[in-house]
């Protein structure tokens, strides 16, 4: 019988709007008190998080990088916000 695939959570912060920079990756808590503690520390510390379904932490991170960037890119307001970021902050000459 296989193993089932381990749930992981995937805890980042976004320094602004067109970087996200992932802290750590954990196994996701069984309990829903548990659940609900972890998500109050998160929104404590300014993190946010993904729930990804994966074999291991690094797949689950590199999942969680993707989509974020995919959600990006998906919203205008988000995207506008972005380039708007990166042009005050990134000038090429």
């Amino acid at each position: 019988m296989a193993s089932p695939i381990p749930t992981w959570w995937v805890i980042y912060r976004e320094p602004n709007p067109a970087e996200m920079h992932v802290e750590a990756v954990e196994p996701a808590p069984t309990d829903a008190d548990a659940q609900d503690a972890r998500c109050a520390e998160f929104v404590a510390a300014g993190q946010h998080a993904y729930v990804i379904t994966a074999p291991d932490a690094d797949t689950a991170s590199d999942i969680a990088l993707r989509v974020w960037a995919e959600e990006l890119v998906a919203s205008p307001a988000r995207l506008a916000a972005a380039n708007a970021h990166n042009a005050a902050h990134h000038r090429t000459n």
